[in-house]
């Protein structure tokens, strides 16, 4: 039997409790000292998968700990953050999977220069970013070493978590979403164990036709969304766009072809009514729907045209943690089908370092 390829090595990965437990205890050892530190506002800032992280991270840190987060592209942070915000009570964090981002390098460096408390989050200890932050919390990650991220994605969401616990400071809190992570570990178990012939087939029913594919999801899934439908550009080499639930319908089917899928990443929770009115819009014109969700209605099974019941009993706010796995699941078999390397930049550039060599 041939060995699997690194990337489908890192994707199956997270079905080994291990891989999670790791990353909870080092989230664990690394903010044992910021129980209910006192915070006005957090700012979370990175680029690509780390961004994505990012807006997942700002909407778990204010369903838990009640403080306004935001997360911010890092070049404009470092390049257009008010220095009036940043004080002593602003947490700046930086999130880089190798910990080299020059530009969450910068962020936190103008952060601390106003004052602002930083933390970075790296699944690389002896990285620049470790250096410039006040504190560092790993990821467990540092094994995910193709370019495209995947394990280290999931990882990184899990010290946001564990922050947001940390500055809510109570018990049951705590105890709660320590639940909840390990309720994430044990689905991302079951779904990879026991349903990616489910995601295999989708890859193949697209694979040959779709020349574009849209990824929609809301509240802490918007981020997973974006995460997903990089995902799918990294890997398949693809167009493929991600917008807000609600946000699609202001204007953005004008856009849509009946070969393009939408991929709606949307558990039970608070969007799911406003999913059956998507459904029946995409039945209309028709196109393909793909529903990822954890319960199944009867007017879901009716109008979409795929449905992957996801494994359920997670908090909607936990959900991210399980919800990008079969998206890289997807868009691994995507590429490969597609007939590219799924690790392999497409023109040979790694674009983030290139640097002018003119003139100004």
């Amino acid at each position: 039997m041939p060995p699997l390829h690194p990337m489908l090595t890192n994707i199956l990965a997270l079905a080994n409790p291990a891989e999670w437990q790791k990353s909870l205890r080092l989230a664990q050892e690394g903010l044992a000292g910021w129980k209910k530190r006192r915070f006005r506002r957090v700012y979370l800032v990175g680029h690509g998968s780390s961004l994505y992280d990012s807006m997942v991270g700002a909407a778990i840190i204010e369903h838990i700990a009640g403080v306004d987060a935001r997360a911010w592209p890092a070049f404009a942070f470092a390049a257009y953050a008010e220095e009036r915000l940043l004080d002593a009570r602003t947490l700046v964090v930086g999130i880089s999977m190798t910990g080299t981002t020059r530009s969450a390098c910068a962020a936190l460096e103008r952060a601390r220069a106003q004052g602002a408390a930083t933390l970075a989050i790296t699944a690389c200890g002896d990285s620049a970013i470790a250096r410039v932050a006040e504190q560092v919390v790993l990821t467990g990650g540092e094994d995910d070493v193709p370019l495209v991220k995947t394990k280290s994605y999931v990882q990184a969401l899990i010290p946001l978590y564990w922050l947001a616990v940390q500055l809510n400071g109570a018990a049951a809190i705590r105890q709660y979403w320590q639940g909840q992570i390990q309720r994430a570990a044990e689905n991302a178990a079951s779904f990879l164990n026991q349903q990616r012939t489910e995601i295999e087939a989708l890859a193949q029913q697209f694979a040959p036709q779709a020349p574009m594919v849209f990824v929609l999801g809301s509240g802490p899934n918007w981020g997973t969304a974006e995460e997903a439908s990089l995902k799918i550009i990294e890997m398949a080499k693809m167009p493929s766009e991600c917008q807000e639930l609600e946000d699609y319908f202001h204007g953005r089917l004008r856009e849509v072809e009946p070969t393009m899928p939408f991929f709606f990443l949307v558990p039970q929770g608070r969007a799911s009514q406003r999913l059956l009115d998507f459904l029946t819009v995409c039945a209309r014109i028709p196109v393909p729907s793909v529903v990822l969700t954890d319960v199944v209605t009867p007017a879901i099974r009716q109008l979409a045209r795929y449905v992957i019941q996801l494994p359920g009993g997670l908090d909607e706010y936990a959900t991210p943690l399980l919800y990008a796995i079969p998206m890289h699941l997807f868009s691994y078999h995507l590429a490969v089908l597609r007939g590219h390397d799924p690790e392999a930049l497409r023109y040979g550039i790694d674009a983030p370092n290139v640097s002018y060599a003119g003139a100004a």
